[in-house]
């Protein structure tokens, strides 16, 4: 417990040190929250615009997780090894899959912190959410589905891209991208068909539309989501990614170079 305690301050540490991180994976999102309220809904018709800012607002959330798994993640990672810390690590008593956990409880503790912040800005600007018990237990495991899936993307990138610049930059050039294409800064409707399909297969975007599907409602996600294919292909896809990152990073991160 002593291991994965120290690995999950550090990376909180790290989190919370640098202010390119914070502004990434907070500020950003909370800047297009705004225009998005302010902005870009003002088309939406006055009995849809408190729904439809509380989607844009779980889109924000997941934006930010996005961020944080898939940037901010393989940067810390680039860097232990720029550092020589995992050659460190390989002559030390350390377990690896602690080591693991540690940064990934780190991640899911910055990350909810992240949602908490946009969420109740959200909330306090219009956003409207229909909670149940059921649907709050539902989209909480699938958030936690969806930081684990962006986190694997993250792990893999720190893998293999060396250089803590071009880990970074690639990850979050991922996010920005991935988030486009699958419609979590747009409307559904207004995604070709192509990517309409490619955003119910890519595992964060369809934990995206579930959660908003069961806050906000199906005229808001643009379909229904909530399917048994689609609920088993979503958990099914973000656990594999997760663990393949895993079995990548103890493999390759953890190598004498």
């Amino acid at each position: 417990m002593r291991q994965i305690q120290a690995v999950f301050s550090k990376t909180i540490k790290e989190f919370y040190r640098n202010k390119s991180i914070i502004f990434w994976n907070i500020a950003w999102p909370i800047i297009f929250l705004f225009l998005s309220f302010f902005i870009f809904l003002r088309a939406v018709p006055k009995e849809a615009v408190a729904a439809t800012r509380g989607g844009y607002t779980i889109s924000m959330i997941f934006f930010s997780l996005m961020i944080s798994g898939m940037g901010s993640m393989p940067g810390i990672i680039a860097a232990d090894r720029t550092s020589g810390l995992f050659l460190k690590l390989r002559s030390m008593p350390i377990s690896q899959w602690k080591d693991s956990i540690g940064r990934i409880l780190g991640l899911i503790l910055f990350s909810v912190v992240s949602a908490a912040i946009i969420g109740i800005l959200g909330f306090s600007f219009g956003g409207k959410f229909t909670f149940t018990f059921g649907s709050s237990l539902t989209s909480i495991g699938f958030l936690i589905l969806a930081i684990l899936a962006s986190s694997g993307i993250g792990i893999i990138i720190g893998t293999f891209v060396k250089h803590i610049n071009g880990a970074t930059i690639t990850g979050i050039a991922l996010a920005v991208v991935s988030s486009n294409l699958s419609g979590m800064t747009f409307p559904f409707f207004m995604l070709p068909k192509a990517l309409q399909t490619f955003s119910k297969f890519y595992p964060i975007s369809s934990a995206n539309s579930i959660i908003v599907y069961l806050l906000a409602g199906k005229d808001v996600a643009g379909y229904n989501p909530f399917t048994p294919l689609q609920l088993t292909y979503t958990i099914g896809i973000s656990i594999l990614i997760f663990i393949v990152s895993l079995v990548l990073y103890s493999r390759f991160c953890w190598r004498t170079e």
